[in-house]
């Protein structure tokens, strides 16, 4: 339990610190499962970053083994959990990290009213709901090469562009346009690889 004059003293920090707040926002849902594994909660922020220029200058995302990564994040992830704003579970049988909102973190969100972009919040937790990691790592690797410079695996996911990309378009995730890039094929050749595969095209009139 933390004295009541010390919370006070971590939640009047917390007003003040814009990166922060987006990651509790983003950890803050009760309609989906907490973000399961750094990776894609780095991805998740890095997204929602590139639209808001002083959230970005703030991570400064760089290239590093799993994509775009962010040091000051890493740093927020050890602190939050050790003041119950987040919390974040080992699990020892795929040796990966969920992390939730915490005690604390919920309280300052419920009495604060935060100046965010909460829609851009909600885009993201729709974007990233339901696909795999690897086709998370597609759509960033793919949107950004320069954050795959350092990847550990850009090779293991440039191998199976093709089935990442139908996943995405299938999924709803990306359009017509963005699968086609992801494949690496060209228009006529994607288009008759959904084809194979019974996948439905949705044609703008």
């Amino acid at each position: 339990m933390i004295p009541k004059i010390v919370l006070k003293k971590l939640f009047d920090e917390l007003k003040n610190d814009l990166g922060k707040q987006y990651l509790l926002s983003l950890l803050y849902d009760n309609n989906q499962e907490p973000i399961n594994g750094k990776t894609r909660l780095m991805k998740e922020l890095f997204f929602i970053s590139l639209n808001v220029p002083s959230l970005e200058k703030i991570f400064e995302f760089e290239a590093d083994n799993y994509g775009p990564n962010s040091d000051v994040i890493m740093g927020y992830l050890e602190d939050m959990s050790q003041m119950k704003l987040i919390t974040a579970k080992h699990r020892s049988q795929d040796n990966n990290t969920i992390y939730s909102i915490g005690e604390y973190g919920k309280k300052f969100l419920e009495q604060e009213q935060l100046n965010l972009d909460y829609d851009l919040i909600s885009e993201m937790k729709e974007l990233c709901h339901g696909i795999t990691n690897d086709e998370l790592l597609a759509l960033t690797y793919f949107s950004f090469p320069e954050m795959t410079e350092e990847s550990l695996i850009k090779d293991k996911i440039w191998a199976k562009r093709e089935k990442l990309a139908l996943g995405l378009y299938e999924k709803g995730k990306v359009s017509l346009e963005k699968a086609v890039e992801i494949s690496g094929l060209n228009y006529g050749q994607f288009m008759n690889l959904l084809k194979s595969k019974n996948i439905k095209v949705e044609l703008l009139i």
